[in-house]
C-alpha cells in the first residue's frame, strides 16, 4: 500500500486532532489547519470573521500552501509565506513514516504596522483573486498584528504541537495503516476470487507459509515475520471469498497456530493469555468486518510482541534462515541451489534437505513461489507482463507465463486485468 495514497482521515485521529486545534487556537488567537499535499483543506479550527472564510474561494490558497509547504518540508521544520491577500501564514509538514503527508499552517498575521499603505496593499491583493474586502463585510481590525519575534515563536509552537500530536497518536496511527493495508487486501482478493472461484487450487489455506513464518519470529527477524502474516492474512480472505464467518474461522486456526509458534520460540503462556481471550471473543460475537480487522491487528501485534519481549529458543536452521534470506533479497537474480549454498557455507545436498525438513517444499518450489509471490505485487502496480517477467528473474517470458498459470491458476495478463478492474 502507497502511504501517500491514503487518506488522512484514516491515518490521523480527527476527533483528537480537532481538540487539540481548538486549545491551540483558544491560545494563541489564530486559525489552525490540516492540508493534504495537494492543498486541499482536510481539517481547520478558525476564528470568528477570519479572512480565511470570507475569503474561501477567491484566493488560490490551495497552490500556495502546496507550494510552502514543500518548502517547509525540505528545510523539515516550520516555513513563514505570504498568502495570496498579502498576510503572513507559518506552515509545517507532517511527516509519517518519513513521507510527507500533509501539511499544518496556523495564522494569518501582519507583521508591520497596519496603516494605509497596508490596507491599500490588502485591499489590491483582495480585488486581484475577485474578492472586494469593503463590500463583503470583513473587519481590517480582526487581523492579528505581531512582531517577527513572537512569529517565530509561533513557528516553535506549531512544530512542538505536531511532534506531540504524532508521538501521541503512534500507535493509533499504525493501527489505522494496518487496518487500511488489510483492507487494501481483502478488495484485492475479493477480486481476484471473482476470476478464480472455479478454480480449487487456488483456495488453498496457506499451511506452507506457517513454516516460513516460524522461522522468522525464532529467529528474530520481526520485520520478515510481519511481512508473512499479511500474506497469511491475504490468502485467509482469498480463501474465504467475503464469508465473514469463514474469515473468522480461519483466523481463529491462524492464531492457534500462532500460539504455539509463540510458545516454541519461547514465549511463557502467561504472556498471551490476554491475546487469546481476545481472539475467542473475535470468533463468538458478532462482530462485523472493520472490527475483524482492528481485532486482528491487536492480535497479531500481541503474539508478535510476546515473542520478542521473551525469545530464547531458536529451533530453526541458521543456515535455513540465512538461504531464506539471501532468496528474498536475490530472487530476480538467476540463482539456482549450488551458489545459495555457496553463500551460506553450506552443501547443496544438506540445503536441499533442509529445506524439505524445515519447510517442507524444495529449494526450486520455494524460489518459485517467492518470485511468484512479487509478480503478482507487481502485476497489482499494472506494470506488464515482460518488465513484471524480467523483474522476477525470468528471462523467457514465455516459461515465466507458464509458471505463474500453474501457482496461480490464470496468466499474469489475466491476473493483472482482474485486479485492476473497478
Amino acid at each position: 500500500m502507497n502511504l501517500k495514497e491514503t487518506e488522512l482521515n484514516h491515518i490521523l485521529n480527527f476527533k483528537q486532532l480537532e481538540k487539540l486545534f481548538k486549545n491551540y487556537s483558544l491560545t494563541s488567537g489564530l486559525d489552525v489547519a490540516l492540508y493534504d499535499v495537494s492543498g486541499e483543506e482536510q481539517l481547520c479550527v478558525r476564528n470568528p470573521g477570519s479572512i480565511c472564510e470570507y475569503g474561501k474561494g477567491y484566493f488560490p490558497c490551495g497552490a500556495s500552501i502546496s507550494h510552502s509547504g514543500k518548502k517547509a518540508s525540505e528545510l523539515g521544520s516550520a516555513y513563514i509565506y505570504e498568502t495570496p491577500c498579502g498576510l503572513i501564514m507559518c506552515i509545517t509538514p507532517l511527516i509519517v513514516e518519513e513521507d510527507v503527508l500533509g501539511y499544518i499552517t496556523t495564522g494569518p498575521v501582519v507583521l508591520w504596522e497596519k496603516d494605509e499603505f497596508f490596507v491599500e496593499e490588502f485591499r489590491k491583493n483582495c480585488e486581484k483573486s475577485g474578492f472586494l474586502a469593503d463590500k463583503s463585510g470583513f473587519d481590517l481590525n480582526s487581523i492579528r498584528q505581531i512582531d517577527c519575534k513572537s512569529m517565530t515563536s509561533v513557528a516553535e509552537t506549531l512544530t512542538m504541537l505536531i511532534k506531540y500530536m504524532l508521538q501521541e497518536e503512534t500507535k493509533y496511527i499504525q493501527q489505522r495503516l494496518e487496518l487500511s493495508r488489510l483492507n487494501m487486501e481483502r478488495i484485492r482478493a475479493a477480486k481476484e476470487m471473482q476470476i478464480h472461484q472455479s478454480q480449487p487450487r487456488y483456495n488453498k489455506y496457506p499451511i506452507e507459509l506457517e513454516k516460513e513464518l516460524i522461522s522468522y519470529v525464532q529467529m528474530g527477524d520481526k520485520n520478515q515475520a510481519k511481512s508473512i502474516i499479511n500474506r497469511f492474512l491475504n490468502e485467509i480472505f482469498s480463501y474465504a471469498s467475503g464469508d465473514l464467518e469463514i474469515v473468522k474461522a480461519k483466523l481463529y486456526e491462524f492464531t492457534a497456530f500462532l500460539s504455539r509458534s509463540a510458545v516454541e520460540a519461547g514465549a511463557p503462556l502467561s504472556s498471551l493469555t490476554g491475546v487469546i481471550k481476545k481472539n475467542s471473543r473475535l470468533l463468538l460475537e458478532n462482530v462485523d468486518y472493520a472490527e475483524i480487522c482492528r481485532e486482528t491487528v491487536e492480535i497479531l501485534d500481541g503474539f508478535l510482541d510476546a515473542v520478542y519481549d521473551s525469545r530464547g529458543k531458536k529451533n530453526t536452521s541458521e543456515h535455513l534462515y540465512k538461504a531464506i534470506q539471501y532468496i528474498n533479497a536475490h530472487y530476480f537474480e538467476d540463482i539456482n541451489l549450488d551458489i545459495l549454498a555457496q553463500n551460506v557455507f553450506v552443501s547443496t545436498y544438506y540445503l536441499s534437505h533442509l529445506f524439505r525438513r524445515e519447510m517442507g517444499v524444495t529449494f526450486s518450489d520455494y524460489l518459485t513461489k517467492v518470485r511468484v509471490s512479487r509478480a503478482k505485487e507487481l502485476l497489482m502496480e499494472g506494470r506488464s507482463v515482460e518488465d513484471v517477467s524480467e523483474c522476477v528473474g525470468y528471462s523467457d517470458g514465455n516459461y515465466f507465463i507458464k509458471i505463474f498459470k500453474k501457482y496461480v491458476g490464470i496468466t499474469p495478463s489475466k491476473y493483472r486485468k482482474s485486479v485492476l478492474t473497478n
